[in-house]
């Protein structure tokens, strides 16, 4: 695999960073709504979770974290790298924006708004909204935990720079990513 530094475009304009699975843990708490304990789930658990599964139907899925409201997203837990990986971002670049999907009702976005003040400051950029590859240009990188996102962020001239999850095995790890930025500087 490339070395995540070797991915870093020259200039470097913006990093954009998605928010569930890459900075907040959106997929314990999730679990947890169907009784699972997070504790319990192995890769293959976590691929298949992580992919929208437990064998939930979509249209079972969203209404049940919904009843959640707001709470949900605001309390979503820190991954154990977000401390590290937002600093080497915002050491990289100046222009560091959170750029996520909500989920389909306005409970999402609010929680998510609050989350970014609240874990990464009042002042931290954020775009909420889809489709992520209207931000996509020359000079410009999405890390993302998806890497179905690939093929449209680059056809805009961005680079995506997955990061490694049990649903994205082709991703760098979160450390090897800031590690770069951090070289970057």
């Amino acid at each position: 695999m490339t070395d995540a530094f070797d991915l870093l475009p020259r200039p470097l304009e913006a990093i954009f960073v998605d928010l569930d699975g890459v900075l907040a843990d959106f997929h314990s708490p999730m679990v947890r709504l169907w009784g699972t304990d997070p504790a319990t789930l192995d890769d293959a658990g976590w691929a298949e979770t992580g992919e929208w599964g437990l064998g939930v139907e979509m249209p079972d899925f969203w209404p049940r974290i919904q009843a959640q409201g707001e709470a949900f997203w605001r309390t979503l837990p820190k991954l154990p790298w977000t401390d590290r990986l937002w600093a080497a971002c915002n050491a990289a670049c100046d222009r560091v924006i959170i750029l996520t999907t909500p989920g389909p009702f306005p409970e999402s976005a609010a929680g998510k708004t609050a989350w970014v003040h609240e874990q990464l400051g009042p002042k931290t950029r954020m775009l909420i909204g889809s489709p992520k590859d209207v931000c996509s240009k020359p000079g410009r990188i999405l890390i993302d935990d998806r890497s179905g996102y690939r093929k449209r962020w680059e056809a805009e001239g961005g680079v995506l720079m997955p990061l490694w999850r049990p649903w994205n095995e082709q991703g760098h790890r979160a450390e090897d990513i800031a590690e770069a930025l951090e070289r970057w500087r």
